[in-house]
């Protein structure tokens, strides 16, 4: 045996060679002398040739091993299909019309990608592999560890069992499969083609260490890539409102849906789908419908005519079966349901879950984040700037920018190669399909690398100066005292953005904070550096602004209940203190408005506004009062508030402002189980809750997992609402029940509880 470059070349003692790849990361084109290309329309050219005539995926051994064994594909009755993850093997039995002779016949696998307008090897559009054959010196073959490979590893009569692996690169999505076949007993160099009419999916795969989205953190891929179910946090910073969602990404059409929607609406180029970089850029930008007629229409109306309200939706799979079924935009969405569909998400048909069940479903471990004080940056200034009237009443054509209460997008777990070949930007990427911005002229968002967000490195592919204004802007406040006169800066707030940023906890339903992800603490050196570092990478003129000289004499304070079941009053209070020697007069202005979680106002619901003399050393309290029945009418189907407090100190001409926003806490969805919970046998679930209002409810819906059951008799005041469902699980393991209410008068009302099926069988086991 001797050395040549990079080979060893080997021969046995019939003098014939043949060569092996030493262990290295050189990246060759795999080739033996019995390679060739072929076309499928070739049937039998060579009758001494290998005819296929069965073959066995084994479908539920390959599901096991890769973990896709939930996938509705891999357990259809009729014509199942095989789910793998690139780069892991898996074997697959070919029975042929005799006996597979090692010495003389050569088998070729040919894969390739199902919706390729054109097919090439050079693109790894098809790719042909030797089916290489240890015990055959003479079937010569070059195995690489990034490139596609095969081998015979059992043979057994007519049937032939080969191991396959595909490159951890590997282009996913559907693939068709061709069997070529030769004999060279001989010389006949022609060949035998058979075609397999079962197509193959190919996922990305995090658990294999050569993939861009391996996680190394068990439980986080069970968590972020298998978990089928999840909690989406909405609310306000202060009362945040845990909301269950169901991802649902094993579902049937769910896989096949989120494949269509790369190939077809994002028209992502085949050979760059095997890049998550690439596809994740593409996800965010297919799940609104606004650039290419995406999965679902944003709404951030009250008039949800012609569509399903975001709130009433508690899942991924009804919206994105919807969408493949009719090739049409589903009606209606908001931030979080477009995350729950890259990831898969929330009732208000939220961005963020669409994104995230996509992700999880093709293999890209995702997960959903709510960022309470949401900023939205209009001119890339890394500043919120606000402007009032006198009367702290908000001016529509000035104010560009804005706060949403909450807005919720997608993590994904990828490297950046493209930012940093250290590896410094891998990891968590932010996606966003919520179409707020154009990005190279699409809506869309990301990924945007948190470690880079973080440092104030806005200038980092893709969009880092949207998300850094997001989590870290500073908010401005402006009095505009006419057309002609100058602005007043009122106040600068330099933590009032970016607060509680919130997601699910590993394999438990509680909130973890992971606010200091994106930045250092507020207020710290740290932090006040990366602003400067941002604003510097920043060119509009609003960014050049800071807080004047503030009048210190009076001490306000704004104090707002914020944990009360809706139905009850709720006060608003601005304390006053002087601590100086002197008498003030002070003119306030409070003011009540219902608004959308994106920070619209719907409408006034009160506006209060009074003249208070505060004497040396003294505190005075203005207190207003707002009734069920002053707020009912004006409702939003979240039961959001933002109030308003301008108060004018006369002597000094000092304006003190202040904003904060409440929501009014809907009733939980008590859930009880009956008896004992086994897979494929029904159960009884028993769902209630109590009527808060001081009305009835009517044209009620109660809606567990897909199930709905109306309400004929009206809810009274302070009275029960029940109802019961028949649950028969499909699967084992832990799970999660939800449940879902709405009626005309109110909405957005739901629950969620954990359960442990018992398999009815003995489970497989893998080891993650």
């Amino acid at each position: 045996m001797f050395r040549r470059n990079r080979y060893t070349i080997r021969c046995d003692p019939m003098g014939n060679c043949f060569a092996w790849l030493r262990p290295s990361r050189v990246r060759l084109t795999p080739t033996n002398r019995y390679r060739y290309d072929n076309t499928i329309d070739v049937v039998s050219s060579d009758k001494n040739a290998l005819v296929l005539r069965r073959i066995d995926f084994q479908i539920e051994s390959n599901s096991w091993d890769h973990r896709t064994e939930k996938y509705a594909l891999t357990k259809r009755p009729n014509n199942p299909r095989l789910v793998v993850r690139r780069g892991t093997p898996f074997e697959i039995r070919f029975t042929f019309q005799r006996q597979y002779n090692r010495k003389d016949d050569i088998i070729n696998l040919v894969f390739t990608v199902k919706d390729a307008e054109t097919t090439s090897y050079a693109q790894s559009i098809r790719i042909t592999i030797p089916v290489f054959d240890d015990r055959n010196t003479s079937n010569v073959s070059i195995v690489l560890e990034d490139e596609w490979s095969a081998k015979v590893i059992k043979v057994d009569g007519f049937s032939v069992s080969i191991e396959i692996t595909s490159a951890p690169t590997a282009i996913i999505g559907e693939y068709i499969l061709s069997v070529d076949t030769k004999s060279i007993s001989k010389g006949n160099r022609s060949l035998t083609t058979n075609p397999v009419k079962e197509s193959i999916y190919l996922l990305f795969n995090p658990w294999n260490k050569r993939d861009s989205v391996f996680l190394k953190d068990r439980e986080g891929r069970d968590e972020y890539v298998l978990n089928e179910s999840g909690i989406i946090w909405r609310g306000t910073h202060e009362k945040m409102k845990p909301t269950p969602w169901n991802f649902a990404q094993y579902e049937d059409l769910v896989l096949e849906a989120s494949l269509y929607a790369l190939s077809k609406v994002g028209r992502l180029n085949v050979t760059d789908r095997g890049d998550p970089i690439k596809v994740c850029r593409h996800i965010s930008a297919i799940v609104n419908s606004v650039d290419d007629n995406g999965i679902v229409v944003g709404n951030w109306k009250e008039d949800f005519r012609g569509g399903t309200a975001p709130t009433d939706w508690h899942g991924s799979q009804a919206i994105l079966q919807q969408f493949y079924k009719t090739k049409r935009p589903v009606k209606f969405g908001q931030c979080w349901v477009f995350s729950g569909l890259v990831a898969t998400s929330e009732s208000s048909l939220d961005v963020s879950n669409t994104i995230c069940n996509m992700a999880r479903c093709i293999g890209i471990p995702a997960r959903v984040i709510t960022n309470y004080q949401s900023a939205h940056d209009t001119h890339s200034s890394i500043t919120v700037d606000r402007f009032f009237d006198e009367e702290g009443e908000p001016l529509k054509g000035l104010n560009t920018d804005s706060i949403w209460n909450f807005h919720s997008w997608v993590e994904v777990w990828i490297k950046r190669p493209d930012l940093s070949m250290s590896g410094a930007y891998d990891g968590w990427n932010v996606i966003d399909a919520t179409p707020q911005e154009t990005s190279d002229g699409l809506y869309r968002c990301g990924p945007t690398s948190v470690e880079a967000i973080k440092q104030g490195e806005v200038n980092k592919h893709f969009d880092g100066k949207f998300v850094y204004a997001e989590v870290n802007a500073d908010e401005v406040y402006w009095l505009f005292l006419g057309p002609k006169q100058p602005v007043k800066l009122i106040s600068q707030l330099t933590d009032s953005i970016g607060l509680n940023i919130s997601t699910k906890a590993v394999l438990r339903n509680t909130r973890v904070d992971i606010t200091d992800n994106y930045k250092h603490k507020e207020k710290s050196a740290e932090e006040r550096e990366t602003m400067i570092r941002a604003l510097r990478l920043s060119r509009s003129q609003y960014s050049r602004y800071y807080l004047n000289e503030r009048f210190e004499d009076i001490r306000f304070e704004f104090l707002l209940l914020d944990d009360l079941l809706v139905g009850n009053p709720f006060t608003v209070r601005l304390r006053m203190y002087n601590k100086s020697n002197k008498v003030y007069t002070i003119n306030s202005v409070i003011g009540v408005r219902t608004t959308l979680y994106t920070g619209v106002t719907k409408a006034v619901v009160k506006k209060d506004r009074r003249d208070v003399r505060v004497g040396p050393k003294t505190e005075e309290e203005i207190a207003v009062l707002v009734t069920y029945s002053e707020y009912e009418k004006y409702m939003t189907d979240q039961g959001l508030f933002s109030i308003t407090v301008m108060a004018n100190v006369i002597e000094t001409d000092f304006q003190y402002y202040a904003m904060d926003d409440f929501r009014l806490r809907m009733p939980d969805i008590i859930i009880q189980t009956i008896g004992d919970i086994i897979q494929g046998k029904p159960f009884t679930c028993n769902v209630y809750f109590i009527n808060p209002l001081p009305k009835s409810l009517t044209k009620g819906t109660k809606d567990p997992t897909i199930l709905t059951d109306y309400l004929t008799m009206p809810v009274f005041p302070e009275t029960e609402a029940r109802a019961s469902f028949t649950i028969i699980p499909k699967t084992s393991g832990e799970r999660t029940i939800t449940a879902k209410f709405t009626s005309l008068e109110l909405k957005d009302v739901d629950g969620l509880k954990n359960i442990r099926v018992s398999a009815s069988f003995p489970n497989h086991s893998y080891n993650n």
